[in-house]
């Protein structure tokens, strides 16, 4: 996958959490709000591996 499908998969997470999150927390249902946590920290995650992953065509040397 290309880096911008990542970004948009970590954009969809987001947006998944963010009302499962919500919804668990006023409702007082722990798995749900907890599942919606770790939705953020997923979504959350994938731009910072993006930014150390090496790209497909690196082979390691600076230009």
């Amino acid at each position: 996958m290309k880096e911008n499908d990542w970004l948009l998969v970590s954009l969809v997470l987001f947006l998944v959490a963010l009302p499962v999150l919500s919804l668990g927390t006023y409702h007082d249902v722990p798995p749900l709000w907890i599942f919606g946590l770790v939705l953020v920290v997923v979504a959350g995650l994938v731009p910072v591996i993006l930014r150390f992953a090496p790209s497909p065509g690196d082979n390691g040397k600076d230009e």
